[in-house]
């Protein structure tokens, strides 16, 4: 999946830097392993509105709480719950602790919305995994947007 991720990459012109390192599945694990100044850490998740069977991508910096209810409210929904692993895999092609925005390469039952917190869009720098939890790939900001338009999703900005 990495090479995946980073030939997409090369082939909408967006530069980026690859570091390896050991496998890590918590944003906290990410930010202790990897040390990239000026960049934020961001941590993803696959969430599933509790009461249908919409699903959607959130990302937010590492250090926000995954509010449920708040979150689900940006999108008319009463609760969000995490998708279940086999979900994950089916959907997305990953598995817990590899999710990204990366993995919309990969999306094949569903067009999940994006919901990405300001800060994230603020940032002069992001961090993510390329779906696969032993590297992790650093964007500006800019080349972020771009991959971002380059997909074509719906994204909602939270707060």
């Amino acid at each position: 999946m990495i090479a995946k991720v980073t030939n997409y990459l090369q082939s909408i012109g967006v530069g980026y830097t690859l570091i390896r390192h050991q496998a890590v599945v918590t944003t906290e694990e990410s930010k202790q392993v990897v040390h990239v100044e000026n960049c934020m850490s961001c941590k993803s998740l696959y969430v599933k509105d509790k009461k249908s069977s919409n699903y959607y991508l959130v990302v937010l910096p590492f250090d926000v709480r995954a509010e449920m209810r708040g979150l689900a409210s940006y999108v008319g929904c009463a609760k969000f719950e995490f998708a279940t692993e086999q979900v994950l895999f089916d959907h997305l092609g990953v598995h817990r602790g590899c999710v990204s925005p990366f993995a919309f390469l990969n999306e094949t039952q569903t067009n999940a919305p994006l919901l990405i917190h300001k800060s994230v869009l603020e940032a002069p720098n992001v961090k993510f995994h390329p779906c696969d939890n032993t590297a992790t790939v650093v964007l500006c900001q800019s080349g972020f947007q771009k991959f971002l338009h380059c997909i074509n999703k719906r994204t909602i900005v939270v707060e």
